[in-house]
């Protein structure tokens, strides 16, 4: 049970599970540690486990023919990739690299299929994520073909900032506070992923510290978003 609370017992997925079953996991599963930039999984490669992030944060990414590159997915601890091969045997979709240094678990085809044989509530939890994933993915594509690099970046800080609220509302005496939020991935990466150029982007982010909304300098990754209210708004634009 040494290696479960690194890594299986941290995914909401498996958090139903006994005991019992925890163990046989944990029994089944092998740990593999990756460099910032290295390769996870390889696009094309057939999928044989369940990978999970123990540590770290990696991003899935999709590469044209041209090797335009496209970041479609951010996984960080508890999250996981492979389910679809659960099912189906299926190819890797894309290309797993480790944003920082990473560990991740790698838990055999197999012995997740017998779990979900044995105990439903998984299979439910395993539903639960894949339309989770799915209404992510439909948003993006939404902001990608309806909405401008402004509104796009503007929707990304202020889901950033969403998550670092508590969901209390202030009260109406008292403006909202400043939020600072730490972009998860280089600007250049953030760029691809909304299908723009470095450039518009910076452009974009000039912008919205000109008018008040959020505080940057130089090349960081630490933006504070200073008007949320408004943030929301032209991410609705």
């Amino acid at each position: 049970m040494s290696t479960l609370p690194s890594c299986a017992a941290g995914v909401p997925l498996f958090q139903v599970l006994p005991a019992q079953a925890l163990a046989e996991l944990a029994a089944s599963l092998r740990h593999q540690r990756f460099g910032r930039d290295e390769v996870i999984a390889r696009h094309g490669d057939p999928v044989e486990h369940l990978i999970v992030v123990a540590s770290g944060r990696s991003r899935l990414v999709h590469t044209s023919a041209s090797g335009r590159e496209q970041t479609v997915r951010l996984l960080e601890p508890g999250d996981f990739t492979g389910e679809l091969g659960l099912f189906v045997p299926s190819l890797q979709e894309g290309d797993l690299i480790a944003l920082t240094e990473s560990t991740v678990c790698l838990v055999p085809r197999q012995a997740v299929q017998s779990l979900l044989e044995r105990h439903p509530e998984v299979s439910r939890r395993l539903v639960q994520s894949l339309v989770k994933r799915l209404a992510e993915t439909e948003q993006l594509l939404v902001d990608i073909s309806l909405r401008d690099v402004g509104s796009r970046l503007a929707a990304t800080l202020w889901r950033l900032g969403e998550r670092q609220v508590p969901p209390e509302a202030p009260a109406a005496d008292r403006p909202p506070q400043p939020v600072s939020v730490t972009i998860p991935f280089s600007w250049a990466q953030l760029a691809v992923r909304l299908g723009t150029t470095p450039e518009s982007l910076s452009r974009a982010l000039r912008t919205l510290v000109r008018k008040g909304l959020i505080e940057h300098r130089g090349s960081s990754r630490e933006v504070t978003l200073l008007d949320r209210e408004r943030l929301g708004e032209i991410a609705q634009q």
